[in-house]
C-alpha cells in the first residue's frame, strides 16, 4: 500500500506525506501492532482499513476508509484512492469507490467525505459519477524561503498583540473562515485560541505559548492572525478577517508574523478558503501548495 501511494503521488508528496509513508512502513513491519489493529481499525482514525484491488498477487489499487466524527455523528473519510499507472483507464478507481460506499450504506453510515486536488479533473468527475457533491474548496499556503520585508502600512494601520476584549470578534471571524464543514478534518479548535487562563497555563507548561496579532486602523480591528505550534512538519497560522478587509489586513499581519517567528526556523502553513486574498498571501511570502475540493456523498 505504501509503495503504491508513493508511486501514484510522488509529485505531490510533502514532508507530512513522506512521514505518513514512513509510519505506514513501520506499521507493516510490526506484526503485533497489526494484529491488535485488526480488531480496532474501524474505531480509530487510521488509514489501515479499506479495500485493495489485487491482480495476480499484486496490489494495484487502494482505497482507505478512515472513521471520524462530525458533530457527534460517525462519518468516513475516503482517502488514498490510488491506482497504479499501468492499470488505469479500466474503472478500478470507480469500482473501489462504489464498493466502499455500498459497504458504508450497509452499516448505516450517514455520509462519506473525500478531498481531491482541483488540478485532477478526472478524479473529480469520477467522484461526481459515484454520488459525491462539492461542499467547499480550501487552499493550503506554505511559507516560502524568500526574504520578506514589512510592508509600508497605510496611515492609521498598526500591528499589535491581540487585545483580550477583541476575542469575541476574532472568534466570529474564525467561525466564518473555518466553518464546521471543514474543522472536523483540520487541527483547528477555536477554544484553544481564546485568551483564557487555562490556555495561558498550557502554553507555559509546553514552553510554546501561542502568539496573537491584530491589525488595527484608527483603533478598529481589521483582522487577526494566531500562531499555533504543531507536531506536524509545519506550524499553523489561523487567520481571522472579513472579506472586505482581508486583503488590507492579511498582507501586513502575515509578513509581521513571519518576521516575528523567523528565529524558530519552522515552516508555516495556512488553510484558507480558495480564491481569497491570494495577492496578500503572495506579497507576505507564502506560496500556494495545493487546493483541495471537499466532497460529500450523503448515504
Amino acid at each position: 500500500m505504501a509503495e503504491l501511494i508513493e508511486v501514484c503521488f510522488a509529485s505531490t508528496l510533502d514532508a507530512d506525506g513522506r512521514e505518513y509513508l514512513r509510519q505506514l512502513r513501520w506499521a507493516a513491519r510490526d506484526t503485533q501492532y497489526l494484529s491488535w489493529l485488526q480488531g480496532a481499525a474501524e474505531r480509530l482514525a487510521t488509514p489501515l482499513y479499506g479495500y485493495v484491488w489485487e491482480e495476480h498477487g499484486r496490489i494495484v489499487g487502494n482505497l482507505s476508509l478512515i472513521p471520524m466524527y462530525r458533530a457527534g455523528h460517525l462519518i468516513y473519510l475516503i482517502a488514498n484512492v490510488a491506482v497504479h499507472p499501468d492499470f488505469r483507464q479500466r474503472g478500478i478507481g470507480h469500482q473501489l469507490t462504489q464498493r466502499a460506499l455500498d459497504y458504508l450504506r450497509e452499516r448505516g453510515v450517514q455520509s462519506a467525505w473525500l478531498q481531491v486536488r482541483d488540478d485532477n479533473p478526472a478524479a473529480y468527475r469520477l467522484y461526481l459519477a459515484t454520488g459525491f457533491v462539492e461542499r467547499t474548496r480550501r487552499t493550503t499556503w506554505h511559507s516560502a524561503d524568500s526574504h520578506v520585508a514589512l510592508p509600508n502600512l497605510l496611515e492609521g494601520l498598526t500591528i499589535q498583540h491581540r487585545r483580550g476584549e477583541d476575542w469575541a470578534l476574532q472568534a466570529r471571524w474564525l467561525q466564518a473562515n473555518y466553518p464546521a464543514e471543514v474543522t472536523w478534518n483540520l487541527s483547528f479548535n477555536a477554544r484553544r485560541l481564546s485568551p483564557s487562563l487555562l490556555n495561558r497555563l498550557v502554553g507555559l507548561l509546553r514552553g510554546e505559548a501561542q502568539q496573537h496579532w491584530a491589525a488595527y486602523r484608527n483603533g478598529q480591528a481589521l483582522g487577526f492572525v494566531t500562531w499555533e505550534p504543531m507536531r506536524s512538519a509545519s506550524d499553523m497560522l489561523w487567520v481571522a478577517a472579513p472579506e472586505e478587509t482581508e486583503d488590507l489586513a492579511l498582507q501586513a499581519l502575515l509578513a509581521h508574523a513571519r518576521l516575528a517567528l523567523v528565529r524558530r526556523g519552522r515552516p508555516l502553513s495556512i488553510n484558507y478558503p480558495a480564491g481569497r486574498a491570494q495577492a496578500a498571501f503572495e506579497a507576505a511570502g507564502f506560496q500556494a501548495h495545493q487546493t483541495l475540493v471537499w466532497m460529500e456523498a450523503v448515504l
